[in-house]
């Protein structure tokens, strides 16, 4: 719930605790771990799918936060979206675009073209997923 009189920051993480984050709730921290998700899927992602998973809560924090009645007074939220859309725009080009059909959002409907030999494997035979190639 947002409280009025706060900062930006502060409202932007007390939203994001509310939601269940418990580390990185600041709007830099949350931006930083969606820029540096982007560009580990750009030089082909490790990890394994639990992490990969895993990792894309963070755009739906930032979704969530950028869309919170509460913040949209504060002319900061324009500067994060600016960001989030040019990282976006990064993201939706790796990826194979309805790998998961009933997820509601793009980026959890897709999953990158390429990864690192872990991901491709195990998206193969968990989830049947074809067409990523190992980087």
């Amino acid at each position: 719930m947002i409280q009025p009189g706060g900062s930006f920051r502060e409202e932007f993480s007390r939203l994001v605790k509310a939601m269940g984050r418990w580390r990185d709730t600041e709007p830099d921290a949350l931006l930083a771990l969606w820029a540096t998700f982007v560009e580990q899927c750009e030089q082909g992602y490790s990890g394994e799918a639990e992490d990969y998973f895993n990792d894309l809560t963070v755009r739906a924090d930032l979704e969530k936060a950028m869309t919170d009645a509460g913040l949209q007074k504060f002319p900061e939220l324009a500067q994060l979206r600016a960001v989030v859309v040019t990282l976006d725009e990064r993201f939706r080009a790796l990826l194979l675009p309805d790998a998961f059909p009933r997820m509601q959002n793009w980026w959890a409907r897709g999953v990158v073209k390429s990864a690192k030999r872990r991901l491709v494997e195990e998206l193969r035979r968990d989830f049947h997923i074809e067409g990523m190639e190992v980087k």
